[in-house]
C-alpha cells in the first residue's frame, strides 16, 4: 500500500502533503488558542483580520497544498503556492512586527518561516518536470 502511494506523491508531493497537514495543524491551533508570542510578532496582520481568520487562511492553503499532492508535477504549481504563501506571509509579518518594535523577539521568528518556504521552491525546482524544446536552426547562407 505504501509503495503506490509513494510512487504517485514522490518527494514534491510528500512536500506538499506534509506542508499542507502542518499547515492544517497550525491554522487550527491559532484559530482555536492563539499563542501570546504568535499574535504579538503578526500584529501588524490583526488589523485586517482576527486570529481566527488567519488559522482559516492557512487551513484553506493546507487543504489546497494536500490536495495537489496527488497532482502531476508542473500542474501542482497551485498547491506549490499555497504552500509556500501562508509561511511567506508569516516571516512578512514577523519582520514588519521587529521593524516596528512590536515584538522585541519577532526577529526570531523570521529565518524558520521564510526557510520553509525557501524549502519548498527548492523542492518544487528540482522536481519539476524537465522540458525539451527542439530548436529549428535556420539555414539562412545555405
Amino acid at each position: 500500500m505504501l509503495c503506490p502511494l509513494w510512487a504517485r506523491l514522490g518527494w514534491r508531493g510528500t512536500a506538499l502533503l506534509s506542508s499542507g497537514l502542518s499547515w492544517i495543524s497550525y491554522g487550527a491551533s491559532i484559530a482555536i488558542q492563539p499563542r501570546y508570542g504568535t499574535v504579538r510578532g503578526i500584529s501588524v496582520l490583526l488589523h485586517l483580520l482576527p486570529m481566527t481568520g488567519w488559522g482559516v487562511i492557512w487551513i484553506v492553503a493546507g487543504g489546497i497544498a494536500s490536495g495537489y499532492a496527488l497532482v502531476r508535477p508542473g500542474r501542482d504549481l497551485i498547491g506549490v503556492g499555497a504552500a509556500m504563501a501562508p509561511p511567506l506571509l508569516w516571516a512578512v509579518a514577523y519582520a514588519l512586527g521587529a521593524i516596528t518594535g512590536t515584538s522585541a523577539t519577532a526577529w526570531g521568528a523570521i529565518a524558520p518561516w521564510a526557510g520553509h518556504a525557501l524549502l519548498i521552491q527548492i523542492i518544487a525546482f528540482l522536481t519539476s518536470p524537465r522540458v525539451t524544446v527542439l530548436t529549428v536552426v535556420a539555414r539562412g547562407a545555405d
